[in-house]
């Protein structure tokens, strides 16, 4: 695919439409000259489709996006991967008329827009940048064929089945949380001796006990666990006083039930895909981490295939002579304030594949401007920063719970060094979220580099 061949098709993805422009050649007079020229025209050259049109109004439906599509015969569409939910509809659209598609990763849009000086929050300017994404000559080999290296590389169907099944597992968490802790108010009076006990089920298909109790769901509960609690409340204090369930607490009940079901169900959906033998390297790293199944299954879904962050197979290392600033960081109501203050001239070594890598997992940091100051804020995957935030609060800064292995040894190493830090009062100068997320950092550093043996290894 060479770049007089292209017709190049931005397309925007918004929550219920999608922006477009179509473009044959990289505009002359470059894209900011461009924009100036065609904003006003932006209904004729900017066309919006909408997935649910109102009936009163001349929005254009998805039907007659394929009449747009057959009628200017792009030969690649270009796209930002907005949410799977959001983007599925359209890119089964272009993908039923043989149009190839080509994602484009968030960052890279952005940057890549910003650096066109192309408005901000514009869908119709996000179209263009896009169509011009795919025309540029600096997204092209001296051959003049496509470098496919700068979009995202195909993921195969497995790893759309994680990120789907990921996805559903992390909304049901976030559903039951409000849920359990209405219900554990509610006991507080109701049933106080186990208002804040801990529940899980033990054996597929049953529930966890207390709520299978509080829902009368005896035949999901283990039969031993359901006479206890039946004993315990029978000798409650609530019992004594005349205070019942709440019939609303029994709801709440079944509804934590059939939603633990449900993990259940998708876990055993999860677990087979995790377990592919395409993935096999990537589980003998995770397992010297010790990573459980729903953190394998994020992380594969950002980083599989690995080779997506090197070059030729290798580690892209760029070094270059620059003055290295002296960077002054402080901590101002729980945000990371940057300073930088002249420095010396030396020789720097930085390691584009693992700020890549990192950036992917959601464990990258950029700054930006905040009234006066330089404020450091994570960047990437927020659902991923999540992932690594559990995996230090529940394996790392509870003692024991590490692997007994190197790459445990090294975690805790260095997790002791980073406690050692104090102020000449003696205080601990990292604390909380902060300490959290030098932890974080880390474990993907060390994620990296193992994986990259790994792959290395595996090639030789």
């Amino acid at each position: 695919m060479t770049i007089q061949s292209i017709t190049s098709l931005g397309v925007d993805v918004s929550k219920s439409s999608v922006t477009c422009h179509i473009l044959s050649q990289y505009p002359l007079g470059g894209l900011k000259n461009y924009w100036q020229k065609s904003r006003n025209q932006a209904s004729k050259l900017f066309p919006t489709f909408y997935s649910s049109p109102k009936a009163k109004s001349n929005q254009k439906s998805a039907f007659d996006f394929v009449d747009y599509l057959q009628e200017n015969k792009p030969s690649v569409a270009i796209m930002e991967p907005t949410g799977n939910h959001y983007s599925r509809l359209w890119a089964r659209i272009l993908e039923s008329l043989g149009i190839k598609i080509l994602w484009v990763g968030h960052i890279e849009l952005r940057r890549y827009r910003g650096g066109k000086n192309l408005p901000n929050k514009s869908d119709a300017a996000d179209a263009l940048a896009m169509a011009a994404y795919g025309l540029d000559q600096e997204n092209y080999l001296e051959t003049g064929v496509l470098n496919l290296r700068q979009f995202l590389m195909h993921r195969p169907e497995p790893i759309d089945q994680l990120r789907e099944l990921v996805q559903q597992l992390e909304h049901l968490n976030r559903v039951q949380s409000p849920i359990i802790n209405y219900t554990r108010q509610q006991l507080a009076w109701q049933f106080p001796e186990k208002a804040h006990s801990k529940t899980e089920s033990t054996k597929p298909g049953n529930v966890p006990p207390l709520w299978g109790w509080l829902a009368q769901r005896e035949t999901e509960v283990h039969p031993q666990s359901y006479k206890s609690i039946t004993k315990i409340y029978q000798q409650s204090i609530a019992v004594q006083l005349g205070l019942e369930i709440d019939p609303v607490v029994r709801l709440h009940a079944d509804w934590l039930c059939d939603i633990d079901l449900e993990e259940q169900r998708l876990e055993a959906l999860l677990k087979p895909l995790v377990n592919d033998d395409q993935f096999q390297i990537y589980n003998q790293v995770f397992d010297q981490f010790n990573f459980g199944l729903r953190i394998r299954a994020r992380l594969l879904s950002r980083i599989y295939p690995f080779e997506a962050f090197l070059t030729n197979g290798k580690q892209l290392i760029e070094r270059e002579i620059r003055e290295v600033k002296k960077k002054e960081v402080t901590r101002e109501q729980g945000k990371s304030v940057v300073k930088f203050l002249p420095g010396d001239v030396k020789r720097v070594k930085r390691n584009r594949s693992r700020d890549a890598f990192k950036l992917r997992l959601g464990m990258g940091t950029v700054l930006e401007q905040s009234g006066d100051k330089l404020v450091e804020k994570g960047s990437g995957s927020s659902l991923c920063r999540m992932n690594f935030w559990q995996y230090v609060i529940t394996k790392i800064e509870i003692d024991g719970r590490l692997p007994n292995n190197p790459i445990g040894e090294e975690i805790a190493l260095y997790k002791a060094e980073l406690k050692k830090n104090v102020d000449a009062s003696g205080k601990q100068l990292l604390n909380g979220k902060h300490l959290q997320a030098k932890l974080g950092s880390k474990v993907a550093n060390m994620l990296f580099r193992e994986l990259s043996r790994a792959i290395a290894t595996a090639r030789s």
